[in-house]
């Protein structure tokens, strides 16, 4: 993506915003101030996992589609042999492996996607199902614990992308995304956290990203000379996001986030402060 040389962005309520931080901010509760270093390391974290979670869910979209085109899996899902997949970093690519519907899941089929959305060799069709190792079962066990919670959901259908945890000693996240079928849609409200223990059984906390089922309007291919980002008010961190970052790489367009310290650019996965607030601390 180039670097933009200027900025149209549609929503002009936001431009007006933008002029008048206090109407903005008046929306909501101001989320508790960080000092500059938790907000910098709030930033670089928010731009390594929102890729993790691009790359994981982009693997997880053409791994899909490879299996499609398989008439043994189309079999077993008709069959209700199936159960979700899983995926996972590994030094080739990122490894989908698609589970069986048993009680204890099982693989039936891997495919390894690269960073750049290629299927790497051949889709693996187990012969008979195999025991997960102990990894995999703990990604599977967190992603049915996201599957089952109760949220407020902002679309009919979820998607699933689960990340071991930062923490010592194991854990994982969970993150349930919304889909869309429209295009030029960014359906970033409804977009949810959940951190679990390391048996992916226990759910230790749970956050929404918005309080509100805000979708985006991404910039169409005739508009894109005319629109090159959107924008977005962010009042719950004082810095933007995973999932904005993630947003952002998913629908390839620049994203501005305003929050209660000032205004981001998020573009190509990374975070930059454009305007501070003049009410900074000193």
């Amino acid at each position: 993506m180039q670097r933009m040389k200027r900025t149209v962005v549609r929503a002009a309520w936001l431009l007006s915003a933008l002029a008048c931080p206090s109407l903005v901010l008046a929306q909501q509760d101001v989320p508790v101030p960080m000092d500059d270093a938790r907000i910098a390391q709030a930033i670089l974290d928010a731009e390594a996992t929102g890729r993790a979670i691009y790359l994981h869910d982009q693997a997880a979209a053409v791994a899909s589609a490879a299996v499609m085109e398989l008439k043994a899996f189309r079999q077993d899902g008709k069959q209700g042999r199936l159960g979700g997949w899983i995926t996972e970093q590994r030094d080739e690519g990122i490894v989908v492996t698609f589970l069986s519907s048993d009680a204890v899941p099982r693989a039936r089929y891997r495919v390894t996607v690269s960073s750049e959305g290629r299927v790497m060799g051949d889709v693996e069709a187990l012969t008979e199902p195999a025991a997960l190792t102990p990894h995999e079962l703990g990604a599977a066990r967190a992603r049915n614990t996201a599957a089952n919670a109760e949220f407020a959901p902002c679309s009919r259908n979820y998607n699933t992308v689960v990340l071991p945890g930062p923490r010592e000693g194991g854990g994982w996240i969970a993150y349930l995304l919304p889909g869309t079928t429209k295009h030029g849609v960014i359906p970033i409200g409804g977009s949810y956290r959940l951190d679990m223990d390391a048996t992916g059984l226990e759910r230790l906390k749970q956050r929404s990203f918005t309080k509100t089922c805000i979708a985006l309007e991404s910039p169409s291919e005739d508009k894109a000379r005319e629109t090159v980002a959107v924008m977005i008010t962010h009042l719950l961190d004082p810095a933007p996001t995973e999932v904005h970052v993630f947003w952002s790489l998913w629908s390839r367009t620049p994203m501005f986030v305003v929050t209660s310290e000032g205004n981001w650019l998020i573009e190509e996965g990374k975070i930059t402060l454009k305007e501070r607030r003049k009410e900074e601390r000193s």
